[in-house]
């Protein structure tokens, strides 16, 4: 990576070799990107981020995504340009919990030939700084236990505060750090 130009809820980030990733908030105009981007999602990546390995929750999570209403429930995504188009590679999801509106629950998934790339880890920072200016100040994510990519992407946006697994099902909490 060269160079990162912020704008307010937009990144830029341009990559050595020319190309691009955009962070940017997903909407209503997104639904195709978002609705190819989960197609490419390979069953272990989507039992990963969605828990389940059927297909059957991806137009309502696709429906969901597009009508975050990027306040109570933010939804980015890192998008790949070139001189060919664009391809949504990653999305991050926080939903604030009603309950106590300084927390909220983090996901995060990436198309497997972007995975373990630090793309995850540079919109999971971009959406901290987000998420940060909206009042939120813990994290909790859930996760497969064997999920450890994940764990390591969360340890680089808080200080680990709270950990407990129950039936192979990690749930992982993190005060947001100050980027």
């Amino acid at each position: 990576m060269t160079t990162i130009t912020p704008r307010k809820t937009t990144e830029s980030v341009r990559f050595t070799d020319g190309s691009t990733i955009e962070l940017r908030p997903l909407g209503i105009r997104d639904g195709r990107l978002l609705s190819s981007f989960v197609s490419q999602l390979s069953p272990e990546s989507h039992n990963r981020r969605l828990l389940s390995g059927g297909g059957g929750v991806r137009s309502e999570w696709v429906a969901s995504l597009i009508n975050a209403d990027q306040l109570d429930c933010l939804v980015y995504g890192a998008v790949a340009v070139n001189e060919f188009g664009s391809a949504l590679v990653a999305v991050a999801e926080s939903i604030r919990d009603p309950g106590d509106r300084r927390r909220a629950e983090f996901a995060l998934a990436a198309v497997d030939p972007w995975q373990d790339m630090g793309i995850g880890t540079l919109l999971t920072r971009h959406v901290t700084r987000i998420a940060r200016s909206r009042g939120i100040r813990c994290w909790e994510t859930h996760m497969l236990a064997e999920n450890t990519g994940m764990a390591r992407v969360m340890d680089h946006v808080g200080i680990r505060v709270g950990y407990s697994v129950h039936m192979g099902l990690a749930s992982i909490v993190h005060e947001l750090d100050r980027l």
